[in-house]
């Protein structure tokens, strides 16, 4: 695992936040020592699709965490699949860069 990994959106979830062709850079490391916070926009394993997806973290109890997307109305996210596993967050977006001008 690459300690940073640059990911460019390529849906609109989590609009109006991250726009669909926007870029991230997320730390991979961080959440091997703390655990994730509620509102942090997380990288993630797809529980069931073979494909990360990026999220926000909405709530949390002990290792498991809701997400979901900022657009709610059109978001892949745990009110669909449940909860996630701690294991299954990748990592934390640590900057954007707007494809916006």
């Amino acid at each position: 695992m690459w300690p940073i990994t640059f990911y460019k959106i390529k849906d609109r979830s989590m609009e109006p936040s991250l726009m669909d062709g926007d870029y991230i850079l997320s730390n991979n490391l961080l959440y091997l020592v703390v655990d994730p916070s509620i509102g942090d926009i997380v990288i993630v394993k797809h529980p069931i699709k073979n494909k990360k997806i990026i999220k926000r973290v909405y709530s949390k109890k002990d290792k498991k965490y809701f997400i979901i997307g900022d657009n709610i109305e059109n978001s892949d996210d745990s009110r669909r699949f449940g909860e996630v596993d701690k294991s299954s967050i990748i990592g934390k977006m640590i900057w954007h860069i707007s494809k916006r001008k």
